[in-house]
């Protein structure tokens, strides 16, 4: 025993990090089966993805996005052909791979706290970001805006490094990794103001800095650009559409008061993680400290620019007119981390008991919030799926799947069956003609059931049907193939 705890004194801060982050593996693999995200989006992209790597072919573009006709960067994509490849026999494997850099952001706040400030710092801040609710969930949630707040991370060490050292490749990496972040999901277009804010907080800017920044920039938006000028415009007509028109279209409650005084209290609350009255207080003591460190001249040029960056986001966000949901807020997580380390250490310089009881409070609180999250996590598409594919592979053992959905109406089920049967090449556009669908008095149809009954979900028999008369029935073709060439390759042919 003596032993161990000389070898703790000696390596603390290591044994520390150590523990960090076995808790955060902990509290995102807990209970995984049950908490690993399954539905129509996520199908679909690793549908996309897999096909794409059957084909040896990279897409263009990325999915539409929700708020207008435009396109996303095809980087999600691409990234999640990554993923499938590193086991392509697993459904789960994205999944999987995705968590684990979950836990590995929680390293490498740890080395940003380090950075910023000190050691104690970037224990902190692993603490608070292993142990965060809003981190946990996107953990095992596969969708793009899971993947732009691993890229947030990634984009805060650069610009922390390039503000303490000025080095070009930094620069390059801090643009780089901000612009791939909007490729994936245009809600990170927010990490865009990292760009500007470092140059000018660069004491020993030059030209070949800022062509560097521009060049990280611009060099994620090739794809779409080169998509936007093979297709008349298509993207940027749309942009403009939507900025002119389109944001109108739907009215969303925006009085400074809301957004002040409800939206950023519980987004911050549900970022750490704990009760809703520390949304209120966080933020107050972040804004007083920033101004008296400010005054009395004790801001580091790393806060400075932090608080500029966020104040600058802060607007852009208050007048955005579409709807803020949680999951659209996954590219500040890493910021309202640090700022909420930051009160702590301020408040520990100022009384240590004070501050450590706050840190403890926040742990704590955050912990319940957690275990309520991993207990009652559900994923019965998954169960669902798997039992439809086990009875259809023992109904036809030797054969292949093509898969229908009527009316395209049950794809948030469909879609993950189709994905369960390609993980176990089962899906083939020649294979056995299958309809899913739910049976109701108003759609039922004569084809023999494989599984199910009236009233619930069912897999029909399509066999003997030509695909032309399916089609006039409202049956959709919902293979792999047909998902590729609807979601990144319907331009082609088309006259846009």
């Amino acid at each position: 025993m003596a032993y161990f705890w000389r070898f703790f004194k000696v390596y603390k801060f290591g044994a520390a990090v150590f523990l960090i982050i076995l808790l955060a593996f902990i509290l995102r693999f807990y209970n995984y089966e049950n908490r690993w995200g399954l539905a129509y989006d996520q199908a679909r992209d690793i549908l996309v993805a897999r096909e794409g790597l059957r084909l040896f072919s990279l897409p263009l573009i990325g999915p539409f996005a929700s708020a207008g006709q435009f396109v996303y960067g095809p980087q999600w994509f691409w990234i999640l052909m990554g993923l499938v490849m590193v086991y392509p026999y697993s459904v789960i494997t994205p999944w999987v791979i995705q968590t684990l850099l979950y836990v590995a952001i929680v390293l490498l706040m740890i080395i940003i706290g380090k950075d910023i400030l000190s050691r104690n710092f970037g224990l902190v801040l692993g603490l608070l970001t292993a142990v965060s609710t809003a981190q946990l969930s996107q953990a095992t949630n596969l969708t793009s805006p899971s993947m732009v707040g691993i890229f947030a991370f990634v984009s805060l060490y650069f610009f922390v490094r390039y503000i303490k050292t000025g080095s070009i490749r930094n620069a390059f990496w801090l643009s780089f990794m901000a612009a791939t972040s909007v490729n994936i999901h245009f809600q990170a277009i927010g990490l865009l103001v990292l760009i500007p804010v470092s140059f000018l907080l660069d004491k020993r800017r030059n030209l070949k800095k800022f062509i560097y920044l521009g060049l990280g920039t611009l060099i994620p938006f090739i794809p779409l650009m080169l998509f936007d000028i093979t297709n008349n415009f298509f993207e940027s007509k749309n942009w403009i559409e939507y900025i002119v028109h389109g944001q109108y279209a739907i009215y969303i409650p925006n009085r400074w008061l809301t957004y002040v005084g409800e939206y950023w209290p519980n987004s911050w609350a549900k970022i750490i993680g704990g009760e809703a009255f520390m949304g209120y207080v966080i933020p107050i003591l972040f804004a007083v400290f920033v101004v008296i460190s400010a005054v009395s001249r004790k801001l580091s040029r790393t806060m400075l620019a932090f608080a500029l960056s966020f104040f600058s986001i802060f607007l852009m966000l208050r007048y955005y007119r579409g709807e803020r949901i949680e999951s659209y807020l996954t590219f500040l997580h890493p910021l309202v981390l640090i700022f909420t380390g930051w009160v702590i250490m301020q408040i520990f310089k100022f009384n240590r008991a004070i501050g450590l009881s706050l840190f403890i409070l926040i742990l704590v609180l955050t912990l319940r919030a957690d275990l309520s999250q991993i207990k009652s996590g559900e994923n019965f598409t998954a169960i669902q799926t798997r039992e439809w594919r086990e009875t259809l592979i023992n109904k036809y053992p030797n054969k292949s799947f093509s898969v229908y959905d009527y009316q395209y109406g049950n794809v948030h089920k469909s879609l993950p069956l189709v994905l369960f049967l390609e993980s176990n090449n089962k899906i083939d556009d020649e294979g056995v003609k299958i309809g899913f669908y739910i049976a109701t008095s108003k759609n039922d149809f004569k084809y023999p059931s494989i599984w199910g009954d009236k009233g619930g979900y069912q897999i029909l028999n399509l066999e003997g049907t030509s695909s032309a008369y399916l089609s006039q029935e409202g049956w959709a073709h919902v293979n792999t193939s047909q998902i590729y060439k609807s979601t990144v390759e319907w331009y082609k042919g088309n006259n846009l």
